[in-house]
C-alpha cells in the first residue's frame, strides 16, 4: 500500500498502484496549490520515501502545467521504484 500525504493541510491518502496514488496526489496539490507552497511525500510498500515541494508563486495559470509535469516524472519514478531499479527515493532506517 502505498501513503500520500500533503503539508500544509495534513491531508493523507492511500492507494494500492501507481496510477491511484499519481492521482491521489494530483488531486491534493491541484486543491492545495492554489494556496502557496505544498509538501508532498509518497511511501511506497517497502517504505522508501519519494518527497518534494511545489509552488506557483501566484501563477495560477500554471497549476494544471505544474502538476501534469510532476505527476510525469513521478510515473516513471515511482515504477523504477516498483521493479527494484535506481531511484530518487531514500530507504527509510527501521527501528
Amino acid at each position: 500500500m502505498y501513503t500520500i500525504s500533503t503539508t500544509p493541510g495534513g491531508r493523507v491518502d492511500t492507494a494500492a498502484t501507481i496510477p491511484e496514488v499519481l492521482a491521489a496526489l494530483a488531486a491534493q496539490l491541484t486543491d492545495q496549490l492554489p494556496h502557496g507552497r505544498v509538501a508532498w511525500k509518497i511511501t511506497d510498500p517497502a517504505g522508501a520515501e519519494h518527497a518534494g515541494s511545489n509552488a506557483l508563486n501566484g501563477r495560477l495559470d500554471l497549476l494544471e502545467f505544474a502538476v501534469d509535469e510532476l505527476i510525469d516524472a513521478l510515473y516513471a519514478q515511482l515504477h523504477r521504484s516498483a521493479d527494484g531499479g535506481p531511484h530518487a527515493a531514500r530507504q527509510q532506517p527501521r527501528p
